[in-house]
């Protein structure tokens, strides 16, 4: 019997082979590649690039930027589209190598160095004050930043104690920070480094006088405003009294009684006596030494 079974075994075999064969030249034929249309080009636009990389406070020339086609979807918003335009510009921050050039890294038209006095606004002046991350609410006051700046004085004419705080500028804007370290003076004697905050503020030129007499003369302190806020508040200022209130108000006392009946409750003595609701009360001036009697029901 297992004689008779092969040649149809060795059929079958090659009846599935043919049909396998068969089969995958026909899905080849089915799935043949089908010639695809060349799709339009996207439209492209020629945008100014960093060449190298090029450092902060670096002058653009035909060395540090190049045309770089981008497709029109892809191209970054505000990007110089022509090196004419770039060159003698002042560059705001590190700029890498094919980075495109943006209005936002380069400095203001004009702006003939990198440095500070390019981010001063005509008629404003840079101040610097020196400070401590106290004073700097905690490092949180950073340049872009708004800020009122408040002055502790002495009073004038006062006693030595006696001192008033006042704001004297508002929403004055921080253009830099930065630390360095100095040689003070310790409690021992000796001396020590130590971190000195320094904050850049740009101010009018009558504010910078006002700042410089503050610096001098009372303790600063710079309060952080919320972005956005440009409110300008006038205030009295401050000192120990109002701080402790002492201009406030008494507070309003006990209800008086009636001066008819404190009269009547002076002139005399009495003795209040109650038997279930029966009350009677014997009263004794004291001038006359006369008892009166006050008989009624008692109050539930």
């Amino acid at each position: 019997m297992k004689t008779k079974a092969v040649p149809h075994i060795i059929l079958a075999v090659i009846l599935a082979l043919t049909a396998g064969v068969l089969t995958i030249r026909w899905l080849g034929s089915v799935r043949a590649p089908k010639v695809e249309q060349a799709k339009p080009a996207a439209p492209k636009v020629e945008v100014v690039v960093a060449a190298r990389a090029i450092p902060k406070g670096g002058r653009l020339d035909a060395s540090m930027v190049k045309s770089k086609g981008f497709e029109a979807e892809a191209a970054p918003q505000g990007a110089l589209r022509d090196v004419q335009e770039a060159y003698g510009r002042i560059s705001a921050r590190d700029i890498s190598p094919d980075d495109p050039i943006t209005p936002d890294k380069l400095m203001p038209k004009g702006a003939t160095s990198g440095g500070l006095d390019a981010s001063v606004a005509p008629g404003k002046r840079a101040f610097t004050i020196k400070g401590s991350k106290i004073m700097g609410s905690g490092g949180l006051i950073t340049p872009g930043c708004r800020v009122d700046v408040l002055v502790t004085y002495p009073v004038p004419n006062g006693k030595n104690d006696e001192k008033i705080n006042k704001i004297i500028l508002e929403n004055v804007p921080i253009l830099t920070t930065g630390t360095e370290r100095e040689t003070k003076i310790g409690k021992d004697g000796r001396e020590e480094l130590a971190n000195t905050d320094f904050y850049t503020l740009m101010v009018a030129p009558e504010e910078a006088e006002r700042l410089a007499l503050a610096s001098d003369t009372g303790s600063l302190h710079l309060a952080l405003r919320t972005p956005g806020d440009a409110d300008i508040v006038t205030t009295s200022g401050a000192d120990v009294a109002k701080s402790l209130e002492a201009f406030a108000a008494a507070p309003a006392g006990p209800p008086i009684a009636d001066a008819g009946a404190l009269a009547e409750e002076d002139a005399g003595y009495s003795v209040e006596t109650i038997r279930g609701t029966e009350r009677e009360r014997v009263r004794l001036d004291t001038l006359t030494g006369i008892q009166t009697e006050d008989k009624g029901h008692a109050k539930p």
